[in-house]
Order: structure tokens, then C-alpha cells, then sequence
């Protein structure tokens, strides 16, 4: 569907040129944009492999057992049947930590890892856990607090003063990540309260009526 899309867009670009005569202009055009998208890549791929290489060295340091130590705490809370898999924990601790640093491309291999490992423990495999969810809007929430691969992004695009979302950034980050795991939370906790509900008018609806006699 995106290549067919893709295929239609250039192909009405094309054919507007045409039709407004400025046809000799598409070729220079092409060739500028792939310049200008190759040198763009090219920049983006060394802030990457710098912070990339930053989180192996903190891994390979200890540095990443000592911000799994530092979050587990709350990750005990948050992921309630996770908390005797110290390796589990430790790679959530991973993923928040890429994503701290706003590595969404490191994230990424490290968050299916991370799934994987979680899904281990699902009773029901046919349906996401309670911990799935958590760790999915604990990710998709975006907490960062260093932008690193957005502001490589505004650098390369010449943007005078590319460290200037990070404030807000950050700000929004930590204010939608609170929002959701609250509302995950408050969901985990009235979802059996609501089964039981239901179960207990079930039993009430079956329960033998006894005449009086």
C-alpha cells in the first residue's frame, strides 16, 4: 500500500512538471534531494552510533546494572509478576534507559527482546498480559530526557538552536507517561473487580428459588 502510494505521489509530481513545462527540472531535482538525503542519513547515522556505542560501554561497565538497581523499585511495582526475573527486570531497565537517551532505533531490537522475555511469563499467550500492556505504555509513552536522535534530526535540518526542545520535551514526556500508567494501572486494578461483579450476579441469577411452603 505505501509503495503504491509512494509510485502515485511521484508519479503526479511528474506529470504536474509536465504539464506546467518545467519538465527539464525534474532531474536536478532528483539528483539534489538524494545528495541532501544521503548527507542527512550520514549525519544521523553518527549521532546514533555514538549513543549507541555509549550504551554498550555502559553496559559492559556495570552502568546498566546500576540503573536497573536504581529503577527496580518502581519497576516492582509496575510489573508485579516480574519481580523474582532480576533478568527480565534488567532488560526493561535497558529499554527505559535507551529511551532516556532518545535512541528510538536502539529501543526498538531491545524492546522485542524485551517482550519476548515478558511473554515467557503469560499464562494466556493468546492475549497480552497485564505486564505487555504496562511495558508498552511505559515505552510508547516516549520518557526522555535526552532527545539525542530528534535533535540530530534539527541539526541536520540547520536549525539554530536544535537543544531547544528538550525542556518541553521532557516536560511532556514525564507528564504522558504519569497520565497513562495511571490510567493502566487504575484499569488493571477495576477490570477483576468488574469480573467478579458479574460473576457473583451469574451466581445469583442461577441460584434455585425454594418455595415457601
Amino acid at each position: 500500500m505505501i509503495n503504491t502510494l509512494w509510485m502515485l505521489l511521484i508519479g503526479l509530481g511528474i506529470g504536474a512538471a509536465a504539464a506546467s513545462g518545467k519538465i527539464d527540472q525534474v532531474s536536478p531535482v532528483i539528483f539534489n534531494s538524494a545528495r541532501q538525503a544521503i548527507e542527512f542519513a550520514f549525519g544521523l547515522t553518527g549521532m546514533i552510533a555514538f549513543w549507541s556505542g555509549m550504551l554498550k560501554i555502559a553496559e559492559v561497565s556495570g552502568i546498566t546494572a546500576g540503573i536497573a538497581k536504581l529503577f527496580r523499585p518502581l519497576l516492582t511495582f509496575l510489573f508485579p509478576d516480574l519481580k523474582r526475573d532480576q533478568s527480565a527486570l534488567g532488560m526493561i531497565s535497558l529499554t527505559m534507559a535507551a529511551n532516556l537517551l532518545g535512541l528510538g532505533n536502539v529501543a526498538t531490537p531491545l524492546g522485542l527482546k524485551t517482550i519476548e522475555k515478558i511473554q515467557s511469563h503469560n499464562l494466556n499467550p493468546e492475549r497480552a498480559s497485564d505486564s505487555i500492556c504496562t511495558f508498552m505504555i511505559l515505552i510508547f509513552g516516549g520518557l526522555c530526557v535526552i532527545p539525542s536522535t530528534l535533535i540530530a534530526v534539527r541539526s541536520q535540518t540547520g536549525s539554530v538552536n536544535p537543544a531547544l526542545i528538550l525542556i518541553p520535551l521532557t516536560l511532556i514526556t514525564i507528564s504522558g507517561t504519569i497520565l497513562s500508567l495511571t490510567l493502566n494501572y487504575l484499569a488493571i486494578k477495576i477490570t477483576p473487580l468488574r469480573w467478579k461483579g458479574k460473576r457473583k450476579r451469574r451466581l445469583k441469577i442461577n441460584e434455585p428459588r425454594t418455595r415457601d411452603v
